[in-house]
């Protein structure tokens, strides 16, 4: 997924930036001599024989050719008035054309350390360092530094005294906004040619904090931190991975990326939040605060299918140490028996319940109806829910008298059937079994009272 969404994408800013830096190399090339020249009164040619080499240098019509005039003009003069010119406006924009990228990248830094701000020797090393096969890790560590320090930097680099002689305003104007984006993506470059997650997990924090807007980089960010979380097997990391995803799925501000890349992320964003989580509860407020901040809150946290179930067993613990007789009777009956029918015939039909299990004796519930009234044989219990009768006692001997509806009794018995619908289980049971029966039969009508005993 990380390395598809934007394989498509064309990184036209990049090439323009590039042209435009070379073409005012090209330009000055085509002078009559070279633009400093015309600025500095105090440079000059040494004799007639160094114009003639310079003049060679300009007439050659092959790179092969001017990279020899060059080398022919250096080794006679090397402390030219023009030495500097030489290096960026010859030396550099050959070795360009050549392809040469290892001795661009050698020119471009001895021009820097002359001038910091020159833009072909900026520009240069960041084509030459992405040309080379492979790169090494100073290579690109140069190219990091260097794209950091012209954005940092992009107002002195492309200030309006810095534009070229050879240059139009126009066109230089247009180089300064399109930099950054190609920044953007030679720094992509780098973390993804580096193939170092743990490093790029800092690297790109640090470039979305440069520029909050850059999507592509919250992407990029979140697929370091979940290949790093699953090499170091710490499922508890993914949630960040996740934020970065919903930022780069949900913002559709400057740099967004393209709708049909934020649907592509949005989707695998989905899947991944799903089997996370366990659902796609919460993931609407993920995208929303996402959406609106580049980094997660400090208090950020999604709860994994194992802290939920983790949390469950938690809660149902201390569920069961308040009420054991209710847990026993919801988790170890209720759910059970309406999730398998089989469950009631092998493990509750003919069970005398509860029989002490759980640490439970005898199961508590409320009177909802007894048949007949006075003198029941059968009596309807509220265990779990009041009013809602989820118990049928059945005895072959009558209890005595009756007692009303949501009085409380406490019983135990054989499991002997059940109904889905409405849920019941029937217990065989009798009064000794029973506890806070108060029923008494009263006296039938007529009956003689027994004689009083003698004094």
């Amino acid at each position: 997924m990380f390395s598809t969404v934007f394989n498509k994408q064309k990184f036209g800013v990049a090439a323009t930036a590039i042209a435009l830096a070379s073409g005012l190399i090209l330009g000055l090339t085509a002078q009559s001599q070279p633009a400093a020249a015309q600025e500095k009164k105090k440079q000059d040619w040494k004799n007639q024989m160094e114009y003639d080499m310079y003049d060679a240098f300009q007439k050659a019509t092959t790179p092969q050719a001017k990279l020899a005039a060059l080398e022919k003009w250096k080794q006679a003069f090397p402390d030219s008035d023009y030495a500097e010119d030489r290096e960026e406006v010859g030396f550099l924009a050959t070795y360009q054309q050549l392809m040469q990228w290892r001795q661009v990248i050698d020119t471009a830094q001895g021009i820097l350390k002359v001038k910091p701000n020159d833009v072909p020797a900026l520009t240069a090393i960041l084509e030459a360092v992405q040309k080379i096969k492979p790169p090494t890790p100073a290579d690109l560590d140069l190219l990091e530094k260097t794209a950091n320090y012209m954005w940092d930097n992009l107002d002195t680099i492309y200030a309006a005294s810095n534009k070229p002689a050879a240059m139009k305003e126009e066109d230089w104007a247009k180089v300064k906004p399109q930099m950054k984006p190609y920044l953007v993506q030679a720094l992509l470059w780098v973390v993804a040619t580096r193939k170092d997650n743990v490093r790029a997990q800092t690297d790109l924090a640090a470039l979305l904090k440069k520029d909050p807007t850059q999507a592509q980089v919250s992407y990029a960010l979140g697929g370091a931190i979940l290949q790093v979380a699953i090499a170091n097997k710490k499922p508890d990391d993914q949630p960040m991975a996740l934020y970065h995803f919903a930022r780069a799925a949900a913002y559709d501000g400057p740099n967004s990326l393209p709708a049909d890349n934020r649907k592509a992320v949005q989707a695998y964003l989905s899947k991944a939040y799903t089997t996370y989580h366990g659902s796609a509860e919460g993931m609407d407020m993920l995208l929303a605060t996402a959406k609106n901040n580049p980094f997660p809150p400090a208090d950020f946290k999604i709860l994994s299918t194992v802290d939920i179930a983790t949390a469950k067993a938690k809660a149902d613990a201390e569920a069961a140490a308040k009420d054991p007789m209710m847990t026993f009777w919801v988790k170890f009956l209720k759910e059970p028996i309406l999730k398998d029918d089989a469950y009631f015939d092998m493990n509750v039909k003919d069970a005398a319940l509860p029989g002490g299990a759980n640490g439970v004796m005898k199961f508590k519930g409320k009177i909802v109806s007894m048949t007949p009234a006075t003198r029941p044989k059968e009596i309807i219990l509220a265990v779990e829910k009041p009013g809602v009768g989820d118990a049928k006692l059945t005895l072959e001997t009558a209890l005595p008298g009756k007692m009303e509806p949501g009085e409380e009794l406490q019983f135990e018995g054989v499991a002997k059937s059940y109904t889905k619908e409405p849920y019941m289980i029937t217990f065989e049971t009798d009064a000794k079994q029973i506890e806070g029966w108060t029923g008494k039969n009263t006296p039938a009508a007529g009956a003689k009272k027994a004689p009083a005993a003698k004094k």
